[in-house]
């Protein structure tokens, strides 16, 4: 049997009730105290099993939907990567004879490059003998003309060296006579 919950019961009610009234009333509360917590924990207990079902339920419902979405885009996403995979079939054969005619393309340019370089190099050195055969041509003008001016330089500088031994031989054999003149005029004076 249960711990009574009421023990005592108050002093006024207990004067009406009297020592065996008292008794039977707390047995009487205590009993409907506990057939009431009972009920409550019975009716409790059902209603959270109800709830418990219904939301299980909904969570069961929610899985399933969810499943089926996942399904679903599960099949949409397994149909587009087979989709991407025709594509990219596509591209990579596009893709290949992008490759070749590229690399025809790269031969030929590259051919044309190679000749259009021989070309340049033929009249690069057609062009160079040219400036080279104009070049010896102007430089032996231009030595001729340096070694004119060399034969003109030399000759004033033989032509002064000439009047400048002339100067210094009259200089020698006139300043002794000037020297006599100029003595007697002095001294004439």
């Amino acid at each position: 049997m249960k711990v009574p919950i009421y023990k005592k019961v108050p002093a006024r009610l207990e004067g009406i009730l009297g020592p065996e009234g008292r008794d039977e009333f707390l047995d009487f509360v205590n009993f409907n105290w506990n057939l009431g917590s009972k009920i409550l924990l019975e009716e409790s207990s059902n209603q959270f099993e109800k709830r418990l079902t219904e939301e299980v339920g909904k969570i069961k419902t929610d899985i399933s939907e969810f499943k089926t979405s996942t399904d679903q885009a599960y099949n949409s996403l397994k149909g587009e990567l087979t989709n991407v995979k025709t594509e990219l079939a596509i591209f990579r054969s596009e893709f290949e004879g992008f490759k070749t005619e590229v690399r025809s393309e790269f031969v030929a340019v590259r051919s044309e490059i190679k000749s259009e370089i021989a070309i340049c190099r033929f009249e690069l050195r057609t062009e160079m003998a040219e400036m080279k055969l104009e070049l010896k041509t102007e430089m032996h003008s231009g030595f001729l003309g340096v070694y004119k001016e060399i034969s003109k330089i030399h000759q004033l500088i033989s032509t002064q060296t000439k009047w400048i031994l002339a100067t210094g031989v009259s200089i020698t054999v006139f300043m002794p006579i000037l020297m006599k003149l100029l003595d007697k005029y002095i001294l004439s004076y």
